[in-house]
């Protein structure tokens, strides 16, 4: 537990005197020296050599995944523009073929 700093203060009735402040700063020391057993140091740092694969893999997945979700969706709109064009072209055929019909009957 760190002390919080001690201030003196010296004053004389007298307002117009200096006022005397003056900090005593203590630096604790450690009470405790906390080692590790180098077995635990090893096994955390293959767990902290294992995740940081993880994470890689897990942001490679993401991006796979990004990439994925862009492909749909060019797919999706080049679909729906060739669904447009070939309704389009189907109505033109139509209508050609519903011209060609009162030409024959006009005959």
């Amino acid at each position: 537990v760190m002390a919080a700093p001690t201030i003196h203060v010296f004053v004389e009735e007298n307002l117009g005197d200096l006022i005397d402040i003056k900090v005593d700063i203590i630096h604790p020391e450690p009470v405790v020296a906390v080692t590790f057993p180098a077995s635990a140091v090893e096994e955390l740092t293959a767990l902290r050599f294992r995740v940081d694969i993880t994470e890689a893999e897990n942001a490679s997945l993401r991006a796979r995944i990004k990439t994925t979700e862009a492909i749909e969706k060019i797919t999706r709109n080049r679909e729906r523009q060739v669904r447009i064009e070939m309704d389009q072209q189907l109505a033109v055929v139509q209508e050609s073929q519903r011209q060609d019909q009162e030409n024959f009957r006009k005959l």
